[in-house]
């Protein structure tokens, strides 16, 4: 390259050039910006600190969300006066010494960049003492720049004071959440971070509330069952696998304890809590013959592999990493998970043929068991494992009603356009009949589907898809109209909840009450609940509000009550096909004659769908020329 081709731009007026050294203040704001994403970022690189640190007792304040003050106090190793202003220079660590190093990480933190980093962003005050020394040293920062240093007293350890973050950079604070949500954030990370280090003490300390208290634990079992609530973990089955490429050690639900999303889904390698897609991906994989589309199982997941084997640099918060032999892992996962479920009496031979309910016996309570055994699950076509719910548009996998010309009457009800939902049949779909509620009624077929004659043949009505169609039509119809409404319930029941699913309940109470219920925080982990949708009283509370948690906690800072905002919110929609689902008349209800007529009446006043809000067939023609066909009447 030639002189004259660098720095081109304003070299003959004799300018510097435009290429330049960034300032140590700005490169700090920079990594900020990597490192430091919100509040419960902060917390993190502070708690993985103490933690490296060799605390055995950690203390977290947090005021605002994180906003006003985070405080993270431990009682490890402390830092002399000549270590501390050490650690707040860049790429400064005590974690590392030769780059062959980076192949064997086996603390949290190591790249040096996270404490000058929220020094810049914040007001910051660390302060420290070393095991054997007789006093500490303490250095206050504002705006990355040192204001003072000085010897101070305290216990042996550090303490580090945050203090109104990212108010020295307003672009970045205005994109802070409400304190709840973003205090939600902060609770899930520390309980995922208990999870994995039973002899660790926490204490948390929310605003003037009580502090919650995990004392260290003997077991990991022990710590799961003070951080779950308490019907997650008693629905938890243990697994372990070991293989050359990776040790699995799990706690994962039964197929009956599911989740609308994956936010029950606690993942960790080699001690550290991840996010990772690829071990995700594996446990979901497990449950594909299990589970419905679309519901998660609840699980946590230790996964241990050779350091020199994953890379955990991959992302600027350590949420991800990254595998030497990723389909070693995933399949150790897979086949570890798989094989415990198919050890259970409650789910069969998944490897054999699927064997008809009645036949084999399955779906009964077992004379020996004393347990619920669901049918065992049909493998399927393979399908995403995203949150794919189908809702009315259907599927094609699914078959469709048959559809036939018929008249179109005066009172039927209109069919709508697919909307922002992707709600609603697709443009032209008839219903195979004038009205259900017309037709003959012949009865039930194992206590699963509602006969009926029809002119054109057999319909054959599958009751729970029906109903389950029924009432979402009537919630959504609700909802966008003047909200749910609601029922109180004679005592207020209290649910566990996750701390980050009680504040996303407790940050929406407009739209909790036009979702028809009456929820309110009881504390950081448990709601008080007064009242749900009149329209499917009598269901589990609990379950209810667990998914009205998690569809809330899918749909972060979209609160608004106005009933247009329910069409940028899908989470909701599958909220209340969910919702539904519950309350609708199960397979193997008998029904009074008079229920099946009213569940086929009740067609009549929706706008036809041929699937319920998963993506199943609401009804089947059996036609007179198939039946006739068949009896080879033709």
């Amino acid at each position: 390259m030639s002189e004259t081709s660098v720095g081109q731009g304003g070299a003959e007026a004799g300018e510097k050039g435009r290429i330049r050294l960034l300032s140590d203040a700005l490169v700090d704001q920079i990594a900020a910006g990597e490192v430091v994403e919100r509040p419960a970022s902060v917390v993190k690189e502070l708690v993985e600190n103490a933690i490296d640190a060799e605390a055995k007792t950690i203390r977290v304040e947090v005021r605002d969300g994180g906003a006003a003050l985070i405080a993270v106090t431990d009682d490890g190793l402390g830092m002399t006066p000549e270590e501390l202003p050490m650690a707040l220079q860049r790429h400064a660590t005590s974690k590392l010494r030769s780059a062959a190093d980076l192949m064997r990480i086996g603390s949290f933190g190591f790249r040096g960049e996270a404490l000058p980093a929220i020094a810049s962003v914040s007001r910051f005050r660390i302060v420290s003492r070393a095991r054997g020394r007789d006093e500490g040293y303490e250095i206050l920062i504002e705006g990355g720049q040192i204001k003072s240093e000085r010897a101070a007293g305290g216990p042996p350890g550090t303490r580090i004071e945050v203090a109104d973050l990212f108010a020295s950079v307003p672009a970045r604070r205005k994109f802070l959440k409400r304190a709840g949500t973003e205090w939600g954030h902060i609770a899930d990370w520390l309980a995922r971070l208990a999870l994995v280090h039973p002899d660790l003490h926490l204490e948390i300390q929310r605003d003037d509330r009580k502090a919650t208290v995990w004392p260290a634990c003997r077991s990991l079992q022990d710590r799961i069952g003070m951080i779950l609530p308490e019907e997650d973990a008693a629905a938890l089955v243990e697994v372990e696998h070991d293989t050359p490429e990776a040790r699995v050690h799990a706690f994962v639900s039964t197929p009956e304890r599911t989740r609308p999303n994956g936010n029950a889904l606690y993942l960790f390698v080699n001690g550290r809590p991840v996010r990772d897609r690829l071990l995700r991906h594996a446990l979901i994989q497990a449950y594909r013959d299990l589970l419905p589309r679309g519901r998660f199982p609840v699980g946590v997941l230790y996964v241990e592999v050779p350091p020199e084997t994953v890379d955990v640099n991959v992302h600027p918060a350590k949420w991800e990493v990254r595998f030497t032999d990723p389909q070693a892992v995933h399949r150790a996962i897979r086949h570890a998970v798989r094989e415990a479920m198919a050890k259970r009496s409650w789910l069969g031979d998944m490897s054999g043929p699927a064997a008809s309910p009645v036949a084999s016996g399955l779906g009964t309570r077992g004379p020996s068991q004393g347990t619920f055994a669901p049918p065992r699950a049909i493998p399927g076509p393979s399908v995403p494992e995203a949150d794919d719910w189908v809702f009315a548009q259907g599927d094609s996998r699914v078959d469709r009603v048959q559809e036939r010309p018929r008249p179109i009457l005066d009172h039927e009800p209109p069919r709508r356009e697919p909307d922002a939902f992707g709600e609603g049949s697709p443009a032209g779909e008839a219903a195979p009949v004038s009205s259900f509620g017309a037709l003959a009624v012949l009865g039930q077929l194992r206590a699963s589907y509602i006969l009926a004659e029809t002119a054109d043949g057999l319909m054959v009505i599958d009751q729970h898809a029906a109903h389950e169609r029924i009432l979402y039509e009537n919630l959504r119809k609700s909802w966008l109209e003047q909200g749910v409404a609601r029922q109180g319930l004679l005592t207020p029941l209290t649910v566990e909840l996750a701390p980050g699913a009680v504040a996303a309940v407790a940050e929406a109470p407009e739209l909790v009450a036009r979702l028809g219920f009456e929820v309110e925080a009881f504390g950081d982990d448990a709601v008080l609940v007064r009242a749900i949708p009149a329209e499917i009283s009598g269901q589990d509370v609990g379950e209810l509000v667990t998914e009205l948690a998690s569809a809330l906690e899918d749909v972060e800072g979209g609160h608004e009550s106005d009933a247009s905002a329910v069409r940028f919110l899908p989470s909701l929609d599958r909220l209340f096909a969910t919702m539904a689902c519950h309350s609708a008349r199960r397979f193997g209800d008998r029904l009074p004659r008079e229920e099946q007529e009213a569940i086929l009446a009740g067609l009549d006043t929706i706008p036809w769908a041929p699937t319920c809000p998963h993506g199943r067939p609401v009804a089947i023609l059996l036609s007179h020329a198939d039946l006739e066909l068949r009896f080879r009447r033709r």
